[in-house]
């Protein structure tokens, strides 16, 4: 039995789950989502913040050379903080040092693991006494709590760090500053470790016996995590298909739709994972007291939200608050009219230009029929079909009688009342100052809404894409998107072609909101119309689909602060996918679509068919007839997707052709529109 064994730390007593740099990384990370203002613009992306850290740790290296380079993270963490704030006055840099050392110990306690090896293998060399020996630029006390996390302090109690003398194993001094402090000789002496030359021919050279401990498993998923860091499509392509192995017995068990719509959601996932991180990221960098996600699509989204983000923290910091928010156009355009004129509808008619007045009472929440005479005595049908109605005689009439604008009056204050108070049910007093809220898109016309009723509260909205705005944005409101955003450039516009498409697989089966009910205890509750025709399609498809966004996306979840995976990474990855399901036809996912009952109650006033299309003899006809020119149109407007036309079985080769014609002559035109607007 030996007087003394010493044992390496890393790869030897303890295993990480992935490259040691990402503890550095997520420092990084931590630091640019919480002192984002403050940073210096070459530092603003964590990479850059890391590889500063990477030249000081040189130099730091380099001047002490004398005392084998070693240096202590704190001290690199406080140089690092000099170099890349710009504005330190107001902060304790020593303190926040601490916090992000501190962050990568948490770091280290949550992804590193013992050795399956090890316990078993180190009964061969006995010792009177044992000590951890660490090339590493964290304490002794630091390394000692990771021990203890894993139960490793069975086997060695205490030992030194290298940051902590200043000597380290690859020189051999700390060899000989271990003999000397423990009163030991080399022959006395055994050590175990990984690295071939400080752990095993510098100890050999001092007379001391040296063990080489390299299992072949975990050094294979040594050497194959390693690649992760710098390789982020080689770590993509490794989640996805651990997703798909992980997914085998779920898709034996599915079959038909069912199982092309699980695959699809497993294939969609980086998409909608990418987007969460983004309004994580943006939510903390925007400082948002709260974060709404909007009912419909946002209740899919709160289920991704949570199972990537189980612990509510992305690299460290504390995620705002969430809570489901039941909003809908309907519900929250009426109660946020400031008067009723044809002015203020303009933010309804800039959207829909061709309006009946049935249309546009429905998007109020007001019963057409009560309207009827009213309307007669202006000589107007409740379903014609009005082009411009804000330049129409008879609306700017109608529009200017009491007998119309009374109802109307009372439509609003009540409505706004109710909302209010909803609101103010789910902690969204006036006295918020920052909230945050996420929807689908694609101009944000709910945030506008609720802009208008809170206007003391900045309101910042996330977005999965943004059309252009068509209507003047609110002072306190900021918009952005993780995927396209048609108003800052033309970066995939192509994936704008077909939101109905997006709308459809990440829609709720629980109905659209269309106001608020009171209770007698004053309990406000959300009113919501299901449509048995639209669930259909979810419960045959679009639930499946999800599933699968759900299961792939627990599993991204694990790899986020891991492999400190950014929502910037996952832009371009997400959008390719996007223009997959865009652009390809898929047999399975076109046949869900043509047969959805869609919402537009908002606007148009009626739920659409998408199996309905315009015949041959109907496309024909709108060249001659502004009737069918304006249905035409109208389709191509709620349509626009053309792998769609393209995978119906129940159309005819030249019908396809001639919608697809149609669609693409929509397209070219919306393409010269953006043309004009950037060039």
């Amino acid at each position: 039995m030996h007087m003394l064994r010493t044992i390496d730390v890393w790869d030897t007593l303890l295993r990480r789950k992935a490259h040691p740099d990402f503890s550095k990384l997520i420092s990084a990370r931590a630091l640019s989502l919480s002192h984002w203002a403050e940073l210096a613009i070459p530092f603003k992306d964590p990479r850059a913040i890391f590889r500063e850290r990477c030249t000081i740790e040189g130099e730091l290296a380099q001047a002490r050379q004398g005392d084998d380079g070693e240096y202590e993270v704190q001290d690199v963490l406080t140089r690092l903080l000099n170099r890349t704030l710009l504005s330190k006055e107001h902060l304790d840099l020593q303190a926040l040092a601490e916090s992000l050392a501190e962050l990568e110990l948490q770091f280290e306690l949550c992804h590193t693991y013992p050795d399956p090896e090890f316990s078993t293998f180190s009964q061969a060399y006995p010792a009177q006494k044992s000590l951890f020996l660490s090339d590493f630029y964290m304490s002794a006390e630091r390394i000692q709590r990771l021990l203890r996390r894993h139960g490793l302090d069975i086997l060695v109690q205490n030992g030194i760090s290298s940051c902590d003398v200043g000597l380290n194993k690859r020189s051999g001094k700390l060899f000989r500053y271990v003999h000397d402090r423990y009163g030991v000789t080399p022959q006395e002496h055994v050590h175990i470790g990984d690295n071939h030359h400080a752990d095993i021919e510098m100890p050999k050279k001092l007379g001391i016996q040296a063990v080489h401990f390299l299992p072949q498993e975990e050094h294979r998923k040594r050497q194959e995590r390693a690649v992760f860091f710098h390789d982020r499509p080689a770590l993509f392509r490794h989640i996805a298909e651990k997703v798909r192995q992980d997914a085998n017995e779920e898709l034996e068990r599915l079959q038909g739709e069912a199982r092309s719509a699980y695959l699809l959601g497993i294939r969609a996932a980086p998409l909608l994972v990418g987007f969460s991180l983004y309004i994580a990221e943006q939510a903390i960098l925007d400082n948002v007291e709260r974060l709404y996600f909007f009912t419909r699509e946002g209740e899919f989204y709160l289920r991704v939200w949570h199972a990537i983000f189980p612990e509510k923290r992305l690299a460290g910091i504390e995620l705002p608050s969430v809570d489901l928010l039941e909003v809908s156009r309907i519900a929250t355009f009426c109660a946020s009219l400031r008067e009723i004129s044809t002015g203020e509808m303009m933010r309804l008619w800039n959207l829909y230009s061709n309006q009946s007045i049935f249309a546009l009472l429905k998007t109020l929440g007001l019963d057409p029929d009560a309207f009827a005479e009213v309307c007669q005595t202006h000589d107007l049908s409740l379903k014609e079909s009005v082009v411009y109605p804000w330049q129409d005689e008879r609306v700017q009439a109608l529009f200017k009688d009491p007998r119309f604008l009374a109802p109307i009056e009372a439509r609003i204050g009540d409505g706004r009342s109710r909302l209010l108070d909803y609101l103010n049910q789910h902690g969204w007093s006036p006295c918020l100052a920052r909230v945050g809220i996420v929807d689908i898109g694609w101009r944000g016309t709910i945030q506008d809404n609720l802009a208008y009723l809170r206007p003391e509260t900045r309101i910042s909205g996330y977005y999965l894409g943004l059309q252009c705005f068509l209507n003047p944005q609110p002072e306190n409101c900021a918009k952005s998107a993780f995927g396209p955003n048609a108003n800052k450039s033309t970066d995939y516009l192509n994936l704008l072609d077909a939101v109905s498409l997006i709308e459809m697989l990440c829609n709720s089966p629980n109905g659209s909101v269309t106001g608020y009910a009171r209770s007698a205890e004053g309990h406000m509750s959300a009113m919501r119309t299901v449509d048995e025709g639209e669930n259909a399609v979810h419960h045959a498809f679009v639930a499946h689909f999800q599933k699968g966004v759900l299961f792939a996306s627990q599993l991204w979840g694990e790899y986020v602060d891991s492999h400190v995976i950014l929502s910037a990474e996952l832009r371009d990855p997400g959008c390719a996918i996007w223009h997959e399901f865009v652009a390809k036809t898929h047999q399975d996912l076109a046949q869900a679509y043509a047969s959805l009952s869609h919402n537009e109650v908002f606007g148009v006033g009626s739920f659409v068919n998408k199996s309905a299309v315009p015949s041959i003899w109907q496309l024909f006809q709108g060249v001659f007839s502004q009737q069918r020119r304006k249905e035409v149109i109208l389709y191509i407007r709620q349509t626009q997707w053309v792998a769609g036309i393209v995978g119906r079985k129940d159309l005819g080769l030249l019908h396809k052709m001639l919608l697809v014609s149609m669609l693409l002559l929509g397209r070219g035109y919306k393409r010269l529109w953006y043309w004009w607007r950037y060039r």
